[in-house]
């Protein structure tokens, strides 16, 4: 008896443990969307029970059976947004007897070799011929499924031969239809595949003629294909894995038995010329260049800019990528341009695959991205100031005084520690979006009492303009940034770092980098000392995790660990900055304010004077409506800001005036150039408003004596108020927004300031959701106070109207 209950627990023990061993491999198996249309019998469909099957769905079900790694679920959806659905990344693999084309090659990953082989043959009825091709179909009607392979070849064949074009009839049906349809004599012709036709003969007992195709390739090389989202590691071990099973059921008949099944023969064989076409095509692949897209500035001279005469990128960092995209097969070097303070939000954002501008390290770039093991070039940072100041000036004798640097840079962050830890002896730190020729000859002329760059700028800039300035050493210039620049890489891109610096070394070693250094520079800035390959060799350990963490405090802040904390998005940041964004409203909206009351009176005198057409007057206005309206809102606020200067600076060459152009805020220049933006447009929404006012109205207050100036203000006014509103609403809504654009001429409103937080931190994403917001909360007060008060207007024009009625019934 006890033998009997032991044999029973035992029973119960191993059922359980191979339950638990199902359980842990179905818990463990990745979880892959196929996608079908369930529209393409016998390749998958519904059947009379509504269950999805057919010859692929019973394969995908066998290879399921046999891959304990992942588990395949099924959604269907018609056929043009099976590849849709592959882009979004809403599928791992679409299967619905899809053939080759090289469009799809380019986009999407292939299955190594079909898993069936059909032909695409020409469908009409018997009577049409024995022998019919595509020539003697035109004008007639093809029944044909938008975005297949067949509506693409057709549509390709109709516009190479439009004088024996064929009528296509698009629609969104399964083959079954559209075969039936040229039966029933609804189309003239289809083009499907051989399984297609001789299913839909057997399943509803009709006879058709199927007609080859001469150029069948160019519809889609024989056979039908799984397919993958390209460029995703996933996406190649599932495929891998898949072909792997296909070659086993291919080996052992199991393919074999399921075209037999579905299809009346073994279509599933790989003829020599298949396996040849489709082993080319994987060997193109692998030898394919990866294509890298490198971020830059394009205003760092002489680190990367653009060339006068030509036009062309060039510089140090631009040649010695150059010369790496030469030597390596396995990449090509692609350059997208865009301003200092997005570079890192478009390695973020995957928009660019490393990001070169001569950037230094910190530690939170240190912390966020990946660093080239080694810097490619070593300069040092100086501050530049106007020649006849003190030499060897220190930090503390800048007390009060402006400095000129670009938001998010090395400088500025290291001008914003110094104010936070000094603040009796902070300086002035004035943010411009410009290059560090602009801000040093910026110097120069006075605007900026100084700045920080590194000797490189400074001697390219004294050569090139032919001016002099001084230059004092930083005492603690690391706190900048170490010297040294650095390709910075995602941090999941170690291959492409690793790649990328094995042919540094190379260039280094054969003396290629110091050729480059020394055709820029005039000297080789490129060798590294024992000191930096010490402290970068100890970085790299210290990252993979070949020294004790505890080790590298001293080189991460805690600071920039828990800025952070790994996380991709971190909204509690958006509630963390939002009170110092918002400590910068005031400026925005007084811009918004000033340029709005200039737009505002300036826009109705420009009206007024158009309408009336004052001689001459008229003319300039038009003139300036014209330029203000046709150029973009960032020119005219550089040409107020950098061009005005200039006007000035020749008046007091001219004149011997002694104007200092240095003392205007910039905030007047924004005001200009937004106010005179504003009322170019108020311009023409108050001449519109004007003109619509009825003129019996305004002939009506001159009869009964009332003068121009008291006809247009009790009269044409207030009726063209009612019109003008809502647009000048909306141009009130579109300067609020623009007034974001200030920043670039360093007035920090609340954009500059979520851009200086997106600088430190390197939370583009989180600032620049946190300033929409913004935004949007006041364009939506904005927006609730115009209809506000043109419902007020409206309301008082109702009453009037009432009095009026009244009055006429009592007469």
């Amino acid at each position: 008896m006890k033998n009997r209950i032991k044999g029973i627990f035992q029973a119960i023990a191993l059922i359980a443990l191979v339950l638990s061993v199902n359980m842990l491999k179905v818990q463990a198996a990745q979880e892959v969307t196929v996608a079908v249309s369930a529209q393409s019998k016998p390749y998958n469909y519904h059947n009379d029970k509504q269950e999805l099957t057919g010859f692929e769905i019973d394969l995908l079900k066998e290879i399921d059976q046999r891959l304990d790694a992942y588990q395949f679920n099924y959604e269907t959806t018609e056929f043009a947004s099976l590849f849709a659905g592959l882009d979004a990344g809403k599928f791992d693999l679409i299967a619905n007897n899809i053939g080759d084309k090289e469009e799809r090659r380019e986009k999407y990953l292939f299955s190594q070799y079909p898993y069936v082989i059909t032909h695409n043959v020409l469908i009409t009825k018997p009577e049409l011929g024995e022998k019919v091709d595509l020539t003697d179909l035109a004008g007639r009607s093809m029944g044909i499924v938008a975005g297949s392979a067949q509506s693409i070849f057709m549509e390709a064949y109709n516009k190479a031969n439009p004088d024996k074009a064929v009528r296509l009839d698009y629609v969104d049906t399964d083959a079954s239809t559209i075969i039936r349809g040229v039966e029933s004599g609804q189309y003239d012709a289809t083009i499907y595949s051989t399984t297609y036709l001789k299913d839909v003969e057997d399943t509803y007992g009709i006879k058709l003629k199927g007609h080859p195709i001469a150029n069948e390739d160019e519809i889609q090389p024989p056979g039908a294909y799984f397919l993958y989202r390209k460029d995703n590691q996933e996406s190649l071990q599932l495929r891998d894995a898949i072909d792997q099973v296909l070659a086993e059921m291919r080996e052992d008949g199991s393919l074999k038995e399921l075209s037999e099944k579905y299809f009346g023969q073994d279509d599933s064989q790989l003829s020599k010329e298949i396996m040849d076409y489709n082993d080319s095509l994987a060997q193109a692949d692998q030898s394919s260049a990866r294509k890298v897209i490198v971020g830059t500035s394009g205003q760092t001279k002489p680190l990367n800019y653009f060339t006068e005469d030509t036009n062309q990128l060039t510089g140090i960092e631009v040649d010695i990528l150059n010369e790496i995209d030469r030597r390596l097969d396995e990449i090509t070097i692609d350059y997208e341009i865009t301003e200092f303070a997005s570079l890192f939000a478009g390695l973020d954002s995957q928009a660019f695959d490393l990001v070169a501008n001569n950037l230094g390290e910190n530690p939170e770039r240190r912390e966020k991205f990946l660093f080239s093991l080694y810097p490619y070039i070593i300069t040092h940072n100086v501050v530049i100031t106007q020649t006849g100041t003190p030499e060897n000036m220190k930090m503390e004798d800048f007390t009060g005084k402006s400095f000129g640097v670009v938001p998010a840079s090395p400088q500025s962050m290291f001008l914003e520690k110094w104010n936070e830890d000094h603040p009796d002896q902070a300086v002035d730190i004035q943010y411009v979006d410009s290059d560090p020729s602009t801000i040093i000859r910026d110097v120069y002329n006075g605007r900026f009492d100084a700045t920080i760059y590194n000797t490189t700028y400074l001697n390219d800039v004294q050569d090139t303009f032919g001016i002099k300035l001084q230059s004092h050493a930083i005492e603690n210039e690391d706190a900048i940034r170490p010297p040294g620049s650095y390709f910075i890489y995602r941090k999941d891109d170690q291959d492409l770092r690793n790649l990328m610096d094995q042919t540094l070394a190379e260039m280094r070693a054969d003396g290629t980098l110091a050729a480059i250094s020394e055709k820029y520079l005039g000297e080789d800035h490129t060798q590294l000392t024992p000191e930096i390959i010490e402290k970068n060799d100890k970085i790299e350990a210290e990252r993979t995790g070949q020294e004790n963490s505890r080790e590298s405090s001293d080189l991460v802040s805690s600071e920039a660990k828990s800025s952070t904390d790994g996380k991709l998005f971190a909204p509690e940041v958006i509630g963390q900055i939002m009170p110092t964004i918002l400590s910068k409203l005031p400026i925005t909206l007084l811009m918004t304010l000033v340029s709005a009351l200039i737009g505002l009176s300036l826009g109705f005198i420009i009206a007024i004077t158009k309408i009336r057409g004052v001689p001459v007057l008229s003319q300039l206005f038009n003139v300036f409506v014209s330029f203000m309206r046709g150029t973009p809102q960032l020119v005219q606020l550089f040409l107020a800001f950098y061009g005005f200067p200039l006007v000035v600076r020749w008046l007091n060459q001219q004149f011997g005036w002694t104007f200092d152009v240095n003392n205007i805020p910039a905030l007047t220049y924004v005001f200009i150039a937004f106010g005179l933006n504003e009322a170019a447009y108020n311009s023409e929404t108050f001449r519109a408003a004007i003109l619509s006012v009825d003129q019996s109205e305004v002939e009506a207050a001159k009869s009964i004596g009332l003068t121009s100036s008291q006809t247009m203000r009790r009269i044409i006014l207030p009726s063209a108020l009612i019109v003008a509103i809502p647009n000048l609403g909306n141009s009130l809504i579109s300067l609020l927004k623009g007034t974001s654009l200030a920043f670039t001429v360093t007035i920090i409103d609340i954009m500059g300031q979520a851009r200086i937080i997106a600088g430190s931190n390197l939370r583009f994403f989180e600032a620049y959701i946190a300033v929409a917001l913004i935004y949007w909360i006041c364009c939506i007060l904005i927006e609730q106070a115009v209809k506000w008060l043109e419902g007020r207007l409206n309301v008082d024009n109702h009453e009037l109207e009432d009095i009026r009625v009244e009055e006429a019934s009592h007469a």
